[in-house]
């Protein structure tokens, strides 16, 4: 296999840095929770996770065949659910008495489905189907996971072209309701109570547009990308262009973009995956190419790839942090401010890389038992 990519841990790292600003509840998550346009962490975060799992998959069925391959994804989405698991008894249990005792409407309106039918949304939510707030990322990514042997098969009998068409198509129907009829078709086998907001407030059948176009980079497109980069600066500055563009108009008019609230959930909607950020992810994708290998190895930059080599510890640890530091507040809308808001995101911070700093001790000394067992062996 290929040797780490320090630079894919960087981006990790910035990844979880902005998802995190999102998720904590300050004044300040929504100013600096799509700094870059009308884009969040959650997109960066699907398609670079995408397209290590498409590259990591094609090395894995070149060299050891495409049952190994499966191993390895699957085991990944094993690992995925297991985190999610723990996150999910963690809400339901210790989130959700301090809730209930101390009576925390943010947490409540959080877990409302899990307050008003405790059975049906355990078994619910171990099935992946009821997914709260905060805690609808990792099921989706377990699901594309799963998915993942299928769609690289479908790519090599037929071409990655007819598999991103078909995909595209999927995106196309979700962003005119695609999931509001599927669910109508299934409203008769899903708990009664179970509202079509409770099942997570991304829509698989667009995110996976995402995730299609991730694993076509991952497994064959980045060497095209580079090849389309290095022969001219037309795409450069086209991506150059559509980034100023969208940063501009996405600081000037604000988080929504419209006035109008219909044009933004058709253009701009983060759920739906709609339009605007599809461009706005691709123009950034295009810059980060060409200027990825100009930035130094300064002393923040290892920080981030810290944080990026633990980044399924680090991503559990700053969701259990959001659920914890929601449980301080008895307002409904939960937004520090001041001097809270301050402390609020260093100990956020400082949880994110605590955990990165545990991992790695962790890694180092799994390695050492390792050579200490081969040793002893030999």
């Amino acid at each position: 296999m290929s040797a780490r990519n320090h630079s894919i841990d960087a981006l990790r790292g910035v990844l979880l840095v902005l998802m995190t600003m999102t998720h904590l509840p300050t004044v300040w998550s929504g100013l600096f929770g799509e700094p870059l346009g009308f884009i969040s962490a959650a997109e960066g975060f699907v398609f670079l996770s995408a397209f290590m799992a498409g590259k990591v998959f094609a090395q894995y069925e070149t060299r050891f065949g495409v049952a190994a391959a499966t191993r390895w994804i699957h085991g990944r989405a094993l690992r995925l659910y297991a985190l999610h698991m723990f996150l999910l008894l963690l809400a339901f249990t210790v989130i959700a008495w301090v809730a209930a005792k101390f009576h925390r409407p943010a947490v409540q309106n959080l877990l409302d489905f899990y307050f008003h039918s405790p059975r049906r949304a355990m078994v619910s939510g171990a099935m992946l189907i009821y997914q709260p707030p905060l805690l609808d990322i990792l099921p989706m990514y377990v699901l594309f996971c799963v998915a993942t042997p299928q769609v690289m098969r479908f790519a090599q009998v037929s071409r990655w072209s007819h598999v991103i068409g078909v995909s595209a198509c999927v995106w196309l129907a979700a962003q005119f309701g695609l999931r509001a009829k599927v669910y109508g078709l299934l409203s008769y086998v899903l708990p009664g109570d179970l509202r079509m907001a409770a099942m997570g407030s991304f829509d698989l059948f667009a995110w996976q547009f995402l995730w299609v176009l991730g694993l076509w980079f991952g497994a064959m497109g980045f060497g095209h990308a580079q090849q389309v980069l290095a022969s001219g600066r037309t795409v450069l500055n086209t991506a150059l262009a559509l980034s100023l563009s969208i940063f501009a108009w996405r600081h000037y008019s604000g988080p929504m973009g419209f006035s109008d609230l219909a044009l933004h959930m058709f253009w701009i909607d983060k759920w739906t995956l709609s339009p605007v950020r599809i461009v706005n992810l691709a123009a950034l994708l295009c810059v980060l190419l060409a200027l990825g290998s100009k930035i130094p190895s300064t002393w923040p930059m290892s920080v981030l790839s810290k944080l990026g080599r633990a980044s399924l510890w680090v991503f559990g640890a700053h969701i259990a942090t959001v659920l914890a530091m929601l449980c301080f507040s008895e307002e409904s809308d939960v937004q520090y401010r001041g001097i809270r808001g301050v402390c609020v995101l260093v100990v956020g911070y400082a949880v994110l890389l605590g955990t990165a700093i545990l991992f790695e001790k962790f890694k180092r000394r799994t390695a050492v038992d390792t050579v200490s067992v081969q040793g002893a062996g030999s």
